[in-house]
């Protein structure tokens, strides 16, 4: 299905469109701009939403963004935020993740956090087709450890920004941990 998709991946040159999307939903989440993960807690809570949009802007304009974005016919609609391990702050620092004993071998080059779909298009089967562009492009890019946080809450009735675990298992991913009471750490090698 992402044949019929184009794929690109966050630049300076795709900025516009991220903030088209984003912009269009109030920066996702509270104004998240997706970098919840990007930051630590207490830099995220200080931030005002505005602050979290120039964050990534410049992080685009700088090379150092980490993501894709998904169109149809030149229109943005998907977005995946993956990149390497240690450019996810959060998800590094977390007492949880800190406690497990991960073999050398079991290392993570890579991370995905967020899936994004415009709300226009869910219920359309679109969810999938981000993560399986990132796995795509980290494979492109030598492959690797992947990991991944997917949210477990059972009766959701809203989308969860990290994707679903049913989403990785189709992908290949395996649980590894439960961190906390909602958070799946899942993990694939490619």
């Amino acid at each position: 299905m992402i044949e019929n998709f184009e794929v690109k991946e966050f630049t300076h040159e795709t900025w516009a469109d991220f903030d088209a999307l984003f912009g269009k939903h109030k920066g996702v989440s509270g104004g998240c701009w997706c970098t919840f993960n990007l930051v630590t807690s207490s830099q995220f809570n200080k931030m005002h939403r505005d602050e979290r949009k120039d964050l990534q802007q410049q992080l685009a304009e700088t090379g150092q963004s980490c993501g894709l974005m998904i169109y149809d016919a030149g229109v943005p609609v998907g977005w995946c935020q993956y990149g390497l391990a240690e450019n996810f702050i959060r998800l590094e620092r977390a007492r949880a993740y800190q406690e497990l004993t991960i073999p050398p071998a079991w290392k993570p080059q890579w991370r995905i956090s967020c899936i994004f779909v415009d709300k226009h298009r869910r219920r359309e089967g679109l969810s999938q087709l981000p993560l399986k562009a990132a796995m795509e492009s980290i494979q492109q890019k030598g492959g690797g450890v992947v990991e991944a946080f997917p949210y477990d809450i059972p009766g959701a009735k809203r989308p969860s920004y990290t994707g679903s675990v049913k989403m990785y298992e189709r992908e290949g991913f395996e649980e590894v941990a439960r961190l906390g009471k909602i958070t799946v750490l899942m993990r694939k090698k490619i």
